[in-house]
């Protein structure tokens, strides 16, 4: 998370010795109806820049909030420049991942349903110094 994208991402792209760039498929297959919801409510605008650093072996994505009413221009506000939160693809269903973190005393930030995957922010930072994003990636068979 960031307040200024290019100086972020350009000191992580030399620091890194890369300028690779994602590649897009746009081969989406909608499976599910999408929504975005915030703090449990539903929000129609998280408005921010956004830049991936690829190396061969991890990305991250750099972001910049333009807004004030989502997760991320929180943690901004909160934490300054700083490592928002880490992405982990589930084996499984989303909400299999949302009910267990739930039992652990972890709430849910911010969710998206984008018809081709989903993903969830959970509120982890007091225990893991991050929050955590959860990411559910729709299989064929789906």
């Amino acid at each position: 998370m960031t307040d200024d994208l290019e100086r972020t991402a350009g000191a992580y792209e030399r620091l890194l010795g890369t300028d690779r760039k994602m590649e897009e498929s746009g081969e989406h297959r909608t499976v599910r109806k999408p929504y975005t919801r915030y703090l449990g409510k539903p929000i129609t605008d998280t408005p921010m820049k956004v830049k991936s650093v690829l190396t061969e072996n991890f990305w991250f994505e750099i972001i910049q909030p333009l807004g004030d009413r989502d997760p991320w221009a929180q943690w901004l506000k909160d934490h300054g420049t700083s490592v928002c939160s880490v992405c982990l693809v589930t084996n499984g269903v989303l909400e299999e991942d949302e009910r267990k973190l739930a039992l652990e005393g972890y709430r849910s930030l911010f969710k998206q349903e984008k018809g081709y995957e989903a993903y969830e922010y959970f509120d982890t930072a007091q225990d893991l110094g991050t929050l955590l994003e959860m990411k559910e990636i729709y299989r064929e068979d789906t």
